[in-house]
C-alpha cells in the first residue's frame, strides 16, 4: 500500500539493512578503506614527483568516487534483492555512473572555488564577509543536503548530471522539512561519529544506506504504488 515518506520509518529500514547485511557492509567497508589509505599513502609519502602526484591525486578522487558509487549501488541491491544471491560484478558502477558523477562534483567544486576567489577579490566590507558566509554556506548545504539525492539517481536511474540535479528538488519538494530533519540527525550522527575513528567507520556505511533508503522512500511516497521497500521490512 501506499506509505508517505517518514524519518522515523526510513532511520528504521536503515537499521533493519545494516542488521541484516552486517558482514557484506563491513566488508566491502574495510577493503575500501584499505584500497583508499594504500593510495593515500602512496600518493603522500612514496610519489616525490609533482606531476605525478597530481596525476595519482586525480586517480584518487577518481577511485574513491568508484568505490562509493559502488557502496551505493550495494545498497540497492540489498534493499532489492534481500532475498536473492548477487554477484560482484552486480555491484560495480558503468562508467557512465562514474563519469557523471565526477562531472556533477568537478563542476560544483569548480563553482564553490570561483565564486569564493571572486568574493575575495572585492574591497574588505561587511558586504564580502556577509557573502562569503553566503556562499560557504550554500554550496556546503548543496554538497549535504542535494547532492546525496543526485548521486542516488545517477546509480539508480542512471541519470546524467544535470538530470540528476533537476530530479533531486523535484523528489525533495512536498517533503523538505521532514527531508530537512533527516539530514539534521545525520550531521548529529557524524559530529558524535568524528569523536573516534571506529565511530566513523561505523557511521559513513550507516548514513550512506540513510541516505539510499531516505531517496527510496522519497521515489515512493511521489507515486501511488506500493511501498516494496517497507513491506519487506
Amino acid at each position: 500500500m501506499y506509505h508517505p515518506f517518514s524519518v522515523t520509518e526510513t532511520l528504521s529500514i536503515a537499521w533493519h539493512i545494516l542488521k541484516r547485511n552486517f558482514a557484506t557492509i563491513a566488508v566491502y567497508s574495510l577493503i575500501a578503506f584499505i584500497i583508499v589509505g594504500g593510495l593515500a599513502f602512496l600518493i603522500y609519502y612514496i610519489i616525490t614527483d609533482d606531476v605525478l602526484s597530481k596525476i595519482g591525486l586525480a586517480a584518487l578522487v577518481a577511485g574513491v568516487s568508484f568505490i562509493f558509487l559502488g557502496f551505493i549501488k550495494l545498497v540497492f541491491i540489498l534493499i532489492d534483492k534481500e532475498l536473492y544471491d548477487f554477484d560482484f560484478s552486480d555491484i560495480v558502477p558503468k562508467i557512465k555512473m562514474l563519469i557523471s558523477y565526477l562531472i556533477l562534483l568537478v563542476i560544483v567544486s569548480t563553482l564553490a572555488v570561483f565564486m569564493t576567489r571572486s568574493i575575495d577579490k572585492l574591497n574588505e566590507s561587511l558586504i564580502q564577509s556577509i557573502l562569503g558566509i553566503f556562499i560557504g554556506l550554500f554550496f556546503q548545504f548543496f554538497f549535504l543536503f542535494y547532492f546525496p539525492i543526485c548521486t542516488c539517481f545517477i546509480v539508480d536511474d542512471d541519470s546524467g548530471p544535470f538530470e540528476s540535479v533537476a530530479q533531486s528538488f523535484r523528489l525533495i519538494k512536498g517533503n523538505f522539512l521532514k527531508y530537512f530533519l533527516l539530514f539534521i540527525l545525520i550531521e548529529a550522527m557524524v559530529f558524535v561519529g568524528t569523536i573516534t575513528v571506529l565511530g566513523m567507520i561505523f557511521v559513513i556505511p550507516f548514513v550512506n544506506i540513510l541516505l539510499v533508503v531516505a531517496y527510496r522512500k522519497l521515489v515512493y511516497s511521489h507515486m501511488d504504488v506500493d511501498d516494496d521497500i517497507t513491506e519487506t521490512v
